[in-house]
C-alpha cells in the first residue's frame, strides 16, 4: 500500500512540475469599416479543410481587442467576423508555437439597388432557405413581416439584400445578435403578447465607400506569418482580381465563349523563378513553389520550368498540408496535375501513393483516388477500376467525389445507356396547371437537364443547350430543365437575362434530397440524361451530352429526325 502511495505521489509530482506545453497566442484589434468596434464580432481558428465548426472561437471585447490561444500547429486559418460586415480570413503556417499581433479592419456588405425581393428566414422554420417568406413593402420603403408565435425570442436573418451573396445577413431590427457559423450573424428580437413584427429598413443599413478593402496589419511585417499571409494575398490578387477578372471580361464580350481567351503569365513566371532562387526560408520557398505550380494549372503548365516542378516534388513532402493551400481547386489535387506534367508518365506514382495513404487532408486523398479511378476508366483497365471503385465507396462513400464516380462506375446503377428511365411527374414552372411525365414526353427525344442558377458548370453549358435546341427543336427534340435552385424565382430572374431557355422547365423542391434526384441518381449537377420518349430508354448521359459532344451525340440520334432505335438499324 505504501509503495502504491509512493508511485502515486511521484506521478502527482511529475504532473505538478512538468513544464506547461507552449501555446500560440494571437492578439490585436478587430474593428469595423469606420475603425470603430462593431456591435458584435468574433475571431475563430479553423483547420484549412473547411469543417463545419471552428477549433476555437472567442468573442471580441467591446473595444475591439482580442486574444486567441491555441496549441494546434500546421496549416490553419483565422476567420474574422462582425455583424454587418464581410468575413476576412488569414492563413497561418505554424511549424512551432507563435506569438503575433494583428490588427484587422473589416468592410461592409454591399447591398442590392432594389429591395423588392427581400425575404426572411427564422428559427420557426429552422432558417431554411427553401421555406423563406417574402416581406411586405411599405410606402415608406421599409419591409415588414408579422407572425403569431409562442416563442419568447424570435431569431431571424434577411435574404436577398446583400449584393453578390446567396448568404443571409442580420436585420436592421435587433435586441441582440448571435453568431451562426458560416451563415453569419442572426438578429434576435424579444417577443411579447405572442406576436412579432419585424421591420427591415434599408435606410438603416451601414454603407461604406465602393471599392473599400479590408485591412490586415501585422505588428511585425517581417515575421514568417506576415510573409506567408503576404504571399497568399498576392496570389489571390493575381489570380482572382486580375486573371479571373480578365477572363470574365472576355467572356462577357464574347457571348460567354472563352475559346480564344489567353493571359500573359510570362512576367509572373519570371518573377517566381527569381523569388524561389533567393528565398532562404524553407517553408516560404515551398509556398512559392506551390504557387508557381498553381499558375501552371491555369493553362500555362507547358511554359513552366521542368526543373522547378521537380524541385517542388523534392522539397514539398507528399504529406504536407501546403498541398491544401490552393486559391482555385481543380478537378484533381494540384500534386496530381503537376506529376502529369513531367515525363516519363508515372514518374511520381510513389509520391502520389504516399499522399493517398498518409496525407492528413482527406480531400487530397479522395481527390487522388478519384483521378486514379478516372485514369483507369479511360485506359479500360476494368480490374483497377473495380479496386479503386470499391476503395472509394468503403473509405470515402460520404463525399461528393464518391457520389460522382458512383453515378458513372457503379455496376448496378439505374441511370445508364439502354436502361429504362424511372417514372417521373413534375409540375411545369411556366404553367402550374401542366405536368410533365414519361407519358407526356412520348414521341420526343428529350434531354433531362438537372441544373441550378448557382452552378457555374451548368451556366457554362447554356450556349451549347441553346444552339442544340435551335437546330433540333423541329426534329422531335425537347429539353426539360429541372432546377435545384433555392427558390423558383431564381430561375425566372436568370431567364430574364441573357439566356432565355425557351423550353420546358420544372422546379425540384428539396433538390438533391428529393425523390426525383434519388430516382435519377443525381449526386452532382449538371447532370444531363437523354431519353427516347417512345421506348422510355436512356440513350446517353454525362460527358456525351456536354460541351461540343452534345451536338455530336444528338446528331447521331436526330440527324434525320429518327430516334436512336431506328438509327441503330441502319
Amino acid at each position: 500500500m505504501k509503495k502504491a502511495m509512493l508511485v502515486l505521489g511521484c506521478l502527482v509530482a511529475l504532473v505538478t512540475y512538468a513544464p506547461a506545453q507552449e501555446m500560440s497566442v494571437i492578439s490585436g484589434k478587430l474593428l469595423g469599416y469606420d475603425g470603430k468596434p462593431m456591435l458584435k464580432a468574433h475571431v475563430h481558428l479553423f483547420p484549412f479543410t473547411w469543417p463545419d465548426k471552428p477549433l476555437h472561437s472567442i468573442e471580441v471585447a467591446p473595444d475591439g481587442s482580442f486574444e486567441i490561444r491555441f496549441m494546434e500547429t500546421g496549416l490553419r486559418y483565422l476567420r474574422f467576423t462582425g455583424a454587418n460586415h464581410q468575413v476576412r480570413s488569414i492563413p497561418l503556417w505554424i511549424e512551432k508555437p507563435i506569438r503575433e499581433r494583428i490588427n484587422v479592419r473589416l468592410i461592409l456588405y454591399e447591398y442590392v439597388d432594389d429591395f423588392n425581393q427581400v425575404k426572411i428566414i427564422w428559427n420557426f422554420n429552422n432558417l431554411d432557405f427553401s421555406t423563406s417568406r417574402p416581406m411586405t413593402k411599405q410606402a415608406n420603403g421599409t419591409l415588414v413581416f408579422e407572425i403569431d408565435t409562442t416563442i419568447s425570442a424570435f431569431t431571424y436573418q434577411i435574404l436577398g439584400a446583400a449584393k453578390n451573396l446567396n448568404a443571409p445577413i442580420n436585420g436592421t431590427q435587433s435586441d441582440d445578435l448571435v453568431y451562426s457559423g458560416f451563415l453569419g450573424y442572426r438578429s434576435v428580437v424579444k417577443v411579447s403578447d405572442g406576436k412579432v413584427k419585424i421591420i427591415f429598413d434599408p435606410k438603416k443599413l451601414l454603407r461604406g465607400k465602393t471599392g473599400d478593402e479590408a485591412v490586415v496589419q501585422f505588428d511585425n511585417p517581417n515575421s514568417p506569418q506576415a510573409r506567408f499571409y503576404a504571399l497568399h494575398h498576392e496570389q489571390r490578387r493575381r489570380i482572382i482580381d486580375e486573371y479571373q477578372a480578365a477572363k470574365k471580361a472576355y467572356s462577357d464580350a464574347h457571348n460567354r465563349d472563352i475559346t480564344g481567351f489567353s493571359y500573359d503569365w510570362s512576367t509572373t513566371l519570371t518573377a517566381f523563378t527569381k523569388l524561389i532562387a533567393k528565398e532562404t526560408n524553407s517553408a516560404l520557398r515551398q509556398i512559392l513553389l506551390m504557387q508557381y505550380l498553381e499558375i501552371g494549372r491555369l493553362g500555362e503548365h507547358e511554359k513552366l520550368d521542368k526543373q522547378l516542378i521537380a524541385q517542388a516534388f523534392a522539397e514539398i513532402p507528399a504529406t504536407s498540408l501546403l498541398w491544401s493551400n490552393e486559391i482555385i481547386s481543380g478537378s484533381a489535387p494540384l500534386m496530381f496535375d503537376a506529376a502529369s506534367w513531367l515525363a516519363p508518365k508515372g514518374k511520381y506514382d510513389d509520391y502520389l501513393d504516399e499522399a493517398l495513404e498518409k496525407h492528413p487532408d482527406r480531400s487530397i486523398r479522395v481527390g487522388i483516388l478519384r483521378n486514379k479511378l478516372e485514369d483507369a476508366g479511360v485506359q479500360g483497365d476494368t480490374a483497377k477500376v473495380r479496386v479503386f471503385y470499391n476503395r472509394m465507396m468503403s473509405e470515402f462513400g460520404d463525399t461528393w467525389q464518391a457520389k460522382s464516380v458512383k453515378s458513372k462506375y457503379d455496376p448496378n446503377r439505374a441511370i445508364m445507356n439502354s436502361k429504362k428511365a424511372p417514372k417521373f411527374s413534375v409540375v411545369s414552372l411556366d404553367q402550374p396547371s401542366a405536368t410533365y411525365t414519361n407519358e407526356s414526353m412520348k414521341g420526343k427525344i428529350y434531354l433531362m437537364d438537372f441544373w441550378a442558377v448557382w452552378c457555374g458548370p451548368c451556366v457554362i453549358e447554356m450556349p451549347n443547350l441553346h444552339q442544340a435546341y435551335e437546330k433540333l427543336k423541329d426534329k422531335n427534340f425537347e429539353i426539360l430543365s429541372l432546377s435545384f435552385d433555392r427558390i423558383p424565382e431564381d430561375v425566372a430572374q436568370f431567364r430574364d437575362g441573357e439566356w432565355k431557355m425557351p423550353w420546358l422547365h420544372s422546379f425540384v423542391a428539396k433538390g438533391f434530397d428529393s425523390d426525383l434526384a434519388k430516382a435519377f441518381e443525381v449526386r452532382g449537377i449538371p447532370k444531363p440524361i437523354l431519353v427516347d420518349g417512345n421506348t422510355n430508354t436512356i440513350l446517353a448521359t454525362g460527358e456525351d451530352l456536354r460541351g461540343e459532344q452534345l451536338e455530336k451525340t444528338l446528331a447521331k440520334v436526330l440527324g434525320d429526325g429518327t430516334n436512336m432505335s431506328n438509327a441503330d438499324k441502319q
